[in-house]
Parts: C-alpha cells; sequence; structure tokens
C-alpha cells in the first residue's frame, strides 16, 4: 500500500491517540487508546486493541455508513459525533452533527 510512511511493530501503545493514516502496525498492542482513521491508509496486522475506541472521520465515516446501510446496526454501530472523552478533551462534533443540532433550536 503506497502512502506508508512510518512502520510500527511490538510496539504498546497506551492512553494515546493514535492516528492510523499513513502508518503501519505489526503486533502492536493499543490499550485504553483513541484510534483515528479518516482515509483509510493503513496496515495493521496482528494486532490487539484493548478498550479503545475508533473514531472514524472523513472518507472513513462515509465508508462506515455505507457498511451500516448493507449489514444494520450489529455489529457496527456509526454515530454522527466523535467522543474522545477518555482523554478528558471536549466532544467534537461533524458538520452533519452541528447542522441538525442547528435545525433543533
Amino acid at each position: 500500500m503506497s502512502g506508508i510512511v512510518t512502520r510500527y511493530k511490538n510496539k504498546k501503545f497506551v492512553k494515546e491517540r493514535v492516528e492510523l493514516d499513513s502508518h503501519a502496525y505489526d503486533n502492536c498492542t493499543f490499550v485504553e487508546c483513541l484510534i483515528v482513521l479518516e482515509k483509510g491508509e493503513t496496515e495493521i496486522k496482528n494486532c490487539v486493541f484493548q478498550k479503545s475506541r475508533l473514531m472514524l472521520l472523513g472518507q472513513a465515516l462515509q465508508i462506515a455508513r455505507v457498511l451500516k446501510d448493507f449489514i444494520g446496526e450489529k455489529p457496527l454501530k456509526v454515530l454522527d459525533f466523535a467522543e474522545p472523552g477518555i482523554f478528558g478533551e471536549q466532544r467534537k462534533f461533524t458538520a452533519d452533527f452541528a447542522e441538525s443540532a442547528e435545525k433543533e433550536k
């Protein structure tokens, strides 16, 4: 896959925000991490995710919405906002959510 800039092997990430785009992960462990994917340009092999959250943005979020239409709510649940509260960050809203919230006023 082109676009891979950095490769990680046998690395453990703990309570970090990890950007997947442009990175490859082989045999890595993610514990209580916020995993962010926007474009989908990543490689993940033999990795373990423990109590981590996945935040989809941009193209990745659009693809997840299409998948949801095909497979329904389970096992994939797509939210219109990201909630990275495990790091004490403020809630970040996507344009769709902000637009619908504005209409409700």
